[in-house]
């Protein structure tokens, strides 16, 4: 049977790309259909939102890439601990230590300021749930995603069977969503770990950003029990933003060589001819350097 693959939507994630069209976000027409577009920005509220606004917090300047990184991700990450009326969290600490834990994200951008703000986000977040302009956007949202369901029908059976034939490597992960919002920019995509459930959210449907996600599930224990390996490497990987180095620390190296990984594997699973022992792939791939 394999695994299980939808695209949906999740309710909290569409109120936070909603809540930042509202404060000036433009990564929503990136790489866009122009009438999806024109639809997204039907959705602006006239006034805005006040200046004052918790989610105009979202914006940083650590990331010269996408100044919206790692704040939207983190409020992503949020939503999953957040109690079911999603107006409080339910594990502060659980949710902490999954940041804290987190190597792609530099100490300088979870600092004391970023938690004493982002406490204050569930109540940001109910007030975006209250307003009647965004339950009108979230039930046109709704219904855009039960097209994408149809008109994906046959991208999401080709993900299935390339994932499938990952079955024998570890953690063996029995279900997939992708959570894709039409706001958010298409070239931004996370992720979240619930058991055995992947949940992806992206900004758009991107096949082989699906797949590359996914294996950075199997990539990371590698990564994590080989630290001190990588960390002997002093060096830039190939096509590898500078983003991803952090301040250049350790976290940074690390991260860095997992995405490098991560793409190595990822045009390999992707030829239909998986490696038979992906620990050995990696290996190889660290030894090259």
């Amino acid at each position: 049977m394999g695994k299980t693959i939808y695209i949906n939507s999740k309710p909290e994630i569409s109120a936070i790309y909603f809540a930042l069209l509202q404060c000036g976000y433009d990564y929503y027409a990136f790489e866009k259909d122009a009438g999806l577009v024109k639809a997204i920005e039907g959705f602006r509220i006239e006034k805005g939102m006040h200046s004052d606004s918790f989610f105009m917090g979202v914006k940083q300047s650590s990331c010269k890439v996408y100044s919206y990184w790692p704040r939207a991700a983190a409020l992503e990450t949020a939503t999953f601990y957040l109690d079911s009326n999603h107006e409080k969290f339910k594990n502060f600490n659980a949710y902490r230590e999954n940041i804290m834990s987190a190597s792609n994200i530099s100490d300088a951008e979870r600092n004391l300021e970023f938690w004493a703000w982002v406490k204050n986000f569930p109540a940001a977040l109910s007030h975006v749930f209250k307003s009647k302009e965004f339950q009108a956007y979230f039930t046109w949202e709704r219904k855009w995603i039960e097209q994408q369901n149809i008109i994906q029908e046959n991208e999401l059976s080709d993900i299935k069977r390339v994932l499938d034939s990952c079955e024998k490597y570890p953690p063996r992960i029995q279900k997939i969503t992708i959570v894709l919002n039409p706001i958010k920019c298409a070239y931004s995509a996370d992720y979240h770990l619930d058991g055995n459930h992947l949940i992806i959210i992206s900004g758009s449907f991107k096949p082989d950003s699906v797949i590359h996600e996914y294996l950075h599930h199997i990539v990371h224990p590698f990564v994590t029990k080989h630290k001190l390996s990588i960390l002997q490497y002093d060096t830039f990987y190939t096509g590898i933003d500078e983003s991803y180095y952090l301040t250049g620390d350790s976290n940074g190296k690390i991260n860095a060589f997992e995405e490098y990984a991560v793409r190595k594997l990822t045009d390999i699973v992707l030829t239909g001819k998986p490696p038979s022992d992906f620990k050995m792939f990696l290996r190889e791939i660290l030894n090259a350097k």
